[in-house]
C-alpha cells in the first residue's frame, strides 16, 4: 500500500469532519475526554497546537483553562474552532507553524501547559521530510523543558472494518507486537510517531474510526514525569 496520509485542513476537511464528529467519530472522542479528564496540569494557561476547528476536543477540558493560546496553520480552523467551541477562552490565535514560533511563543508563555491535538503524527505528510520530522519529534522534550505537556497522535493507519479496544501500555509500542496483540493484520502506514513520548511513560492505545474502512491507531500520554495524572478508571 502507498503511504496515504488523511490530510488535515481545509475546507474539505472541516465538512468531512463535520459529518463525521458525531457518528464515527463519536468513540474516540470519548476515549479523548475520558484521557484529558485524567490530565491535571497546575496551570489556568493552555497552548493548543494543530488544534484545527477542534472537533474531537471535549468542550469541559477547554473551559478548565482561563487563558487558550492556539497555533494552526489552517487559514479555516480558527472559525470553525469559535463556532464549535464558544466558551473556550481563546486569547490568541497564531497562524502559523508551530515549531517556527516556539522559541519567542514558549518564553513569553514560562506556565503554561501544551496540548499537541494529533499533529505530531502528521508531520512527514506536511511538507517536511522523513529526516526534520524526526528531528522535530526528538526534540520536543527538550525544547518544552519545564512546562507540562500532552500529546494524542497517530502511530498507525490501515485498512480494515475492525475496531479492536482500547490497550494501556507501559512503555513505546512495538508496531508488528502490537497489531498483533490488536487482532490486526495487513498494511499499516507508519507515522513515524512512536518514540514522542517518554520511554517509562504509560498511555493508551486509542482506534480512531476515521471513515469507514479506515482505522487510526492514536496514542495519548504526557510528556513528563512530575506532570499530575489521575489514575485511568479501571
Amino acid at each position: 500500500m502507498s503511504p496515504r496520509p488523511d490530510r488535515s485542513g481545509g475546507l474539505n476537511w472541516h465538512l468531512r469532519a463535520l459529518a463525521r464528529r458525531g457518528t464515527l467519530w463519536r468513540p474516540f472522542r470519548d476515549q479523548l475526554a475520558s484521557f484529558l479528564a485524567r490530565w491535571q496540569p497546575l496551570t489556568r494557561t493552555l497552548i493548543l497546537v494543530g488544534p484545527s476547528a477542534g472537533w474531537c476536543l471535549p468542550p469541559d477540558f477547554l473551559t478548565r483553562f482561563d487563558r487558550i493560546l492556539a497555533v494552526d496553520p489552517d487559514p479555516w480552523a480558527k472559525l470553525f474552532f469559535r463556532r464549535i467551541h464558544p466558551n473556550a477562552r481563546i486569547g490568541r490565535w497564531i497562524k502559523g507553524d508551530f515549531f517556527a514560533v516556539a522559541p519567542d511563543l514558549l518564553a513569553g508563555e514560562p506556565d503554561a501547559a501544551i496540548l499537541f491535538c494529533n499533529m505530531l503524527g502528521q508531520l512527514r505528510f506536511a511538507g517536511r521530510d522523513a529526516e526534520e520530522a524526526d528531528r522535530l519529534i526528538a526534540g520536543i522534550t527538550p525544547l518544552l523543558a519545564g512546562h507540562p505537556w500532552a500529546s494524542f497522535h497517530e502511530l498507525l493507519s490501515g485498512e480494515t472494518d475492525m475496531t479492536p479496544s482500547i490497550m494501556p501500555l507501559a512503555g513505546p509500542p512495538h508496531h508488528e507486537t502490537l497489531l498483533k496483540e490488536l487482532g490486526l493484520s495487513g498494511e499499516w502506514l507508519d507515522h513515524a510517531a512512536g518514540h514522542l513520548l517518554p520511554k517509562a511513560m504509560q498511555r493508551d492505545i486509542v482506534p480512531w474510526r476515521f471513515a469507514p474502512g479506515r482505522l487510526h491507531l492514536v496514542e495519548m500520554g504526557i510528556g513528563n514525569a512530575r506532570e499530575p495524572v489521575t489514575a485511568r478508571p479501571s
